[in-house]
């Protein structure tokens, strides 16, 4: 094993003993609801969805099976944080919405303090910063090899323009702003996200990954 591969091991297994704590709920609050990543991933969705998704749409963006996501909706159901209600789009269709107590719930997952925020609230805006490019660049893998889908990251927004805002400060440009921004801001999850085509992904993909 050469050195490339072993930072690599040693980075994986970072990144797997953060997952093996979400998914134990580690960081259980007694104000704040405890729950499995995926019940907790799309409570946090449908608070950016007011008129609600289908479930289709929200087991596309987490990259996870249909089966997995009904068990996820089951539960949510049970707890009444969620609601179903006919498509207005197709009357064959529902949708998922946030009942009353879902908003709160989601509003309360929301809190910067809770889960991994906890350790982000001690890292600067650099190491943020550098956090968000890896994040960025690791669901693009995850995309690449068939892992995930639909997900609203900057790096697949055709709004994005990497390295394009003129300073070491502020190198990015967002075309639906009009505004320079920073690796911090970048986003993993924006609600202005409109899918960048193959060509223009590819080419953001290669320009993001070498920085000036």
């Amino acid at each position: 094993m050469n050195d490339d591969d072993r930072q690599r091991q040693q980075a994986a297994a970072g990144l797997e003993q953060l997952l093996a704590l979400l998914r134990a709920q580690s960081w259980r609050d007694d104000d704040t609801p405890a729950l499995p990543p995926t019940q907790a991933a799309v409570l946090r969705m449908l608070a950016d969805a007011p008129q609600g998704l289908r479930a289709g749409q929200m087991a596309q963006r987490l990259g996870v099976s249909a089966a997995s996501l009904s068990d996820s909706l089951k539960a949510l159901q049970a707890r009444q944080w969620i609601q179903r209600q006919p498509d207005p789009d197709d009357a064959r269709a529902t949708r998922v919405l946030l009942a009353r107590a879902g908003r709160r719930a989601a509003a309360a997952l929301r809190d910067p303090l809770r889960g991994l925020g906890r350790l982000l609230q001690h890292l600067d805006s650099r190491d943020i910063g550098a956090l968000q490019r890896v994040v960025q660049l690791l669901i693009l893998q995850a995309q690449r090899q068939g892992l995930a889908s639909g997900h609203r990251t900057c790096l697949g927004c055709r709004f994005f323009r990497p390295y394009a805002g003129g300073s070491a400060e502020k190198p990015h440009f967002c075309a639906y702003v009009e505004q320079p921004f920073g690796d911090a801001e970048l986003r993993a999850d924006c609600a202005e996200h409109e899918a960048a085509d193959a060509l223009l992904a590819e080419a953001n993909a290669q320009r993001f990954a070498q920085p000036p």
